[in-house]
């Protein structure tokens, strides 16, 4: 029954550890282009014309393998 007990409380502060108040000057923060997910779709669009032009080769963004054909 205690380990019950010592479970529960350490999940419960576990969880209340993910409870936060954000000031109202802090939000400005949270509204960053990086804070957004796939916000940095202009970043993602320029990183892969970069790499095509290097490697020589389109595709395979975020995948394994190269231009070359071999995998």
């Amino acid at each position: 029954m205690k380990r019950v007990l010592a479970f529960v409380l350490v999940a419960a502060a576990g969880l209340a550890g993910g409870c936060v108040r954000v000031k109202p000057y802090q939000r400005e923060q949270l509204t960053l282009r990086a804070m957004q997910p796939g916000g940095e779709r202009a970043e993602d669009r320029f990183r892969s014309h970069w790499q095509t032009a290097r490697e020589g080769s389109e595709g395979g963004f975020g995948a394994a393998g190269g231009g070359c054909g071999c995998n």
